[in-house]
C-alpha cells in the first residue's frame, strides 16, 4: 500500500500515474467502480466539469483497453426498463461515461454495464437469463479475467462479488431466485426479457459485510494507493476467483453480519 501526499495542482497527474500502476500495461478489460466526490472535494470543483475532466484522465490511461462501468438501474418500471434514457445510479462518474460517444450498454434491466473498447460488441450482444450468471457481463470479466478499479470507494465495494455468491450457490441459505419478466429499449430495439436475480432473503432481511475480505483482497493481490487521502486500488477477477470462492464455499455465512439467522448445518 502507498500513501501519498501532493500538491493540488498536482493531484491529477498523480492519479493518472496511480492508475496506470494499478491497471498494468496487458491487455485485460478494466472495469471501474467509483465514488466521484472525494476527487472532486480534493480539486474543489464539484461540478460536472470536474467529473468530466477525472474520467478524461481516467480514459487517457486506459487507452484502447476494453473499459467497463457500472450503470445499474431499479429495473422495471410499468414494465419497462429505457436503458437509452435510465441514468446509473452507480454515481456520476458512471452516468458521464454512459453518455460519451462510441459507449455501449449491456442488456439488463438491473445489472447493466457501459463498455467501450474493441469488445464492446461482444459484451452489447450477450444474453443471460440470470443477472450474474452463464452468459452474463460478470461471466464474460471471469473470462477474460478483468482488472477491477476502485477509484474513491472502499476496495470491497466491487459487485462481481456477489457472483461468487451465485458460485457457492450449493452452500448458501440466504438468497434465492427472483425472476422478473419486462421490456428492454436498447439504442431504439424492444426486447422482451426474463432477468433472474440472486436476491436476499427479507424475514429476516440478510446484512452482507464484504469489508471482512479485505485481508483476503490482499492476499489475492490487491494493490493500494492512497493519494491526499483519496483511495485508489486494483485486483483481477482470477485471482478473487481462486482466493475467495474456497473462503465461501467453506463458511458461506462469512461475509453475513447477521449470520445467526441463517445459519444451520449444512
Amino acid at each position: 500500500m502507498t500513501n501519498l501526499n501532493v500538491d493540488k495542482k498536482n493531484f491529477l497527474n498523480e492519479v493518472a500515474i496511480a492508475v496506470e500502476a494499478l491497471i498494468g500495461h496487458d491487455n485485460r478489460p478494466v472495469v471501474a467502480f467509483s465514488s466521484a466526490w472525494p476527487f472532486l472535494n480534493e480539486l474543489e470543483q464539484k461540478n460536472a466539469a470536474g467529473v468530466e475532466q477525472l474520467l478524461d484522465v481516467i480514459l487517457e490511461v486506459v487507452g484502447k483497453r476494453n473499459f467497463l462501468m457500472p450503470t445499474f438501474t431499479k429495473g422495471f418500471t410499468d414494465g419497462i426498463s429505457n436503458l437509452d434514457t435510465e441514468s446509473s445510479t452507480t454515481g456520476v462518474i458512471s452516468e458521464c461515461f454512459r453518455k460519451r460517444p462510441g459507449v455501449r450498454r449491456s442488456l439488463s434491466a438491473f445489472f447493466s454495464f457501459a463498455i467501450i473498447g474493441p469488445a464492446s460488441e461482444d459484451v452489447f450482444n450477450l444474453r443471460s437469463e440470470h443477472a450474474w450468471g452463464k452468459n452474463s457481463v460478470y461471466e464474460w470479466m471471469e473470462n477474460n479475467d478483468a482488472c477491477f478499479l476502485m477509484l474513491g470507494t472502499h476496495p470491497t465495494h466491487c459487485s462481481y462479488l456477489h457472483r461468487l455468491e451465485l458460485l457457492a450457490k450449493e452452500r448458501i441459505n440466504y438468497r434465492f431466485d427472483k425472476t422478473f419478466s419486462g421490456k428492454i429499449i436498447r439504442e431504439g430495439s424492444s426486447f422482451d426479457i426474463q432477468e433472474t436475480l440472486y436476491v436476499r432473503k427479507l424475514d429476516p432481511p440478510v446484512v452482507n459485510d464484504f469489508t471482512v475480505l479485505l485481508p483476503h483482497l490482499y492476499e489475492a493481490g490487491m494493490q493500494k494507493i492512497t493519494i491526499n487521502g483519496v483511495s485508489l486500488a486494483s485486483y483481477h477477477t482470477k485471482d478473487l476467483l481462486k482466493t475467495i470462492l474456497p473462503i465461501m464455499l467453506e463458511d458461506p455465512f462469512f461475509t453475513v453480519k447477521n449470520r445467526k439467522d441463517y445459519e444451520v448445518i449444512l
